[in-house]
């Protein structure tokens, strides 16, 4: 069977892996967009809310409560919020793709703006229209008969799950006003914890069956370049903390986080020193305060050591209208 890249349209080459899940699955890659894919269309088990069953619970995950969930992706959001939206977004359309319960989508809301949403999941778009009152599509050709223009499109670890990727890229850039902007984040098939680290065990967690595309840098550089653009910029972060590396090296397996590609590992470990410090004496305190910044800055070169050199966990790209 021969099988073609969805973004360059070169032949690709077939292996088998295993998911994280246990099961066996067909693999292809393209070696010119440096593309792993997978060909079937995952949109059925989607809707019917079975990703989290392969995503967390065959790992050993927990999967959160709604309550929890919410919490989390609320915290998650906010940043996003920060440095995706700013004054000149009040009062203008704003459409989120895998919008989940919404969380994002309040923080659009209470920040001015109009938002919208699209949801695979039936009982999360549910509950983002009836809930949180917030219009929500189960698909995107929905969305589309709506007949609005958006400012902004946002894509959090969403690309990942949808079938020709490249085509459907470019109906949400059709979707944008003039100077509109279309945010994605997806994870880089180029991890450092399975290339560089080599770690045999995450080399078996990497790939989800419902996750059918990883991009590398090159990948999402070349996607980039076919979609009608005025401006576009790719770049490579690093989510997780060099902690959450050792983690993987030390135990073999992961840890929940509460934080799509990534984790507070640092930040928790700063809070808790920091709140012990009280029963210290004055030396020890000084030293505490000597370590918690060794490891601070030791985290933000880690992290910029892999950025620089495209290896971090995630890829964001912006592309404006």
């Amino acid at each position: 069977m021969q099988t073609c890249c969805p973004i360059c349209g070169a032949e690709a080459i077939s292996r088998l892996a295993n998911a994280r899940s246990g099961k066996e699955i067909v693999l292809w890659h393209c070696e010119f967009c440096d593309y792993d894919f997978l060909v079937h269309d995952p949109t059925k088990d989607l809707a019917d809310n079975k990703l989290d069953d392969s995503r967390l619970k065959s790992a050993g995950l927990d999967i959160p409560t709604l309550e929890r969930d919410f919490k989390n992706g609320l915290a998650q959001s906010r940043p996003y919020i920060s440095e995706y939206l700013n004054a000149d977004d009040c009062n203008t359309n704003i459409l989120e793709i895998g919008c989940s319960w919404g969380y994002f989508l309040q923080l659009v809301r209470e920040a001015g703006a109009n938002p919208y949403g699209i949801e695979l999941n039936t009982i999360r778009s549910k509950y983002v229209s009836e809930t949180l009152r917030i219009p929500c599509d189960t698909t995107l050709e929905a969305c589309e008969t709506r007949g609005i223009k958006f400012r902004k499109i946002f894509l959090f670890y969403v690309l990942e799950y949808i079938p020709d990727p490249l085509d459907y890229l470019q109906r949400l850039v059709s979707l944008l006003e003039d100077g509109g902007e279309l945010i994605v984040i997806t994870p880089n098939l180029s991890d450092a914890i399975k290339d560089l680290w080599q770690n045999s065990a995450f080399q078996k967690f990497f790939y989800d069956e419902h996750a059918i595309n990883y991009m590398s840098f090159c990948a999402v550089e070349k996607m980039v370049a076919k979609l009608p653009k005025s401006y576009a910029k790719v770049e490579s972060r690093q989510g997780y903390s060099f902690v959450n590396h050792l983690n993987w090296y030390l135990t073999q397996k992961p840890r929940t986080t509460g934080i799509v590609g990534g984790d507070r590992f640092i930040e928790d470990i700063v809070s808790q020193l920091q709140s012990e410090n009280a029963a210290l004496n004055v030396e020890q305190t000084q030293i505490i305060d000597r370590l918690l910044s060794l490891m601070v800055n030791f985290d933000k070169e880690y992290r910029a050591v892999l950025e620089q050199g495209n290896y971090g966990n995630q890829i964001r790209f912006v592309v404006k209208r």
